[in-house]
């Protein structure tokens, strides 16, 4: 409550009683507590305004904090839709599924290439006899030929993969930029993002690819 209730004096006449008398002093306490009563009943009706007035208030920013967390989350999901991986690498549909064609890419041409660097090798290690043939000769030739333009053109995958890798090194960065600036809008700054990243990466960061990796890559 705020403040003191006053109570004032209150003077009943009673007819046919003086103020000594019993009744008159019950009905003095009756009216005194009447009053009190009326003082209490609208001190708790202006604390009840109030409190409706704050809870509205509470209520209002209540629902303008979960709009707002409701748009940042959706543009952290943005984000993470954008790296993740979907598709079939057939289009450059996100950040996955560019990673996942370049490796695609990169294992055919390494097959293909040591494909054909396996035959012309059988061709050039065959029997002295094949060369001596004019027909055999000419057949082996074609052969040679057709692996080194096989090698020729899977080469050219490097022009290709290294394309779709700028691409998702500019989506990566700008992933990053999008996803700093939701973070930091939510109290989330650079200092916490660091200080989590130390903590999780471990040993992780320390090694590389091993050749048992690059092996696998390329089904070896």
């Amino acid at each position: 409550m705020q403040g003191n209730i006053v109570e004032k004096p209150v003077q009943i006449n009673i007819p046919g009683h003086d103020k000594d008398d019993p009744v008159t002093q019950v009905a003095e306490h009756m009216a005194v507590l009447l009053q009190q009563i009326g003082t209490m009943e609208t001190f708790i009706k202006r604390r009840f305004d109030e409190i409706s007035m704050e809870i509205n208030a509470t209520s209002q920013q209540i629902d303008m904090n979960e709009d707002g967390m409701a748009k940042r989350f959706g543009e952290i999901l943005g984000v993470m839709n954008s790296i993740s991986y979907s598709g079939d690498g057939s289009t450059p549909a996100n950040t996955g599924v560019e990673l996942e064609a370049v490796i695609a890419e990169t294992s055919k041409a390494a097959n293909t290439i040591l494909d054909s660097a396996d035959r012309m090798d059988a061709l050039l290690n065959a029997d002295a006899a094949q060369w001596e043939d004019a027909a055999s000769r000419e057949s082996a030739l074609n052969a040679l030929r057709e692996d080194v333009q096989n090698i020729m053109l899977a080469c050219s995958f490097q022009d290709i993969a290294g394309q779709r890798i700028r691409k998702t090194l500019e989506s990566i960065n700008e992933v990053e930029d999008r996803l700093s600036t939701a973070l930091e809008s939510m109290g989330i700054g650079p200092e916490t993002l660091k200080a989590a990243a130390s903590d999780t990466s471990g040993d992780k960061t320390k090694s590389g690819s091993t050749q048992d990796d690059i092996d696998a890559l390329f089904g070896n």
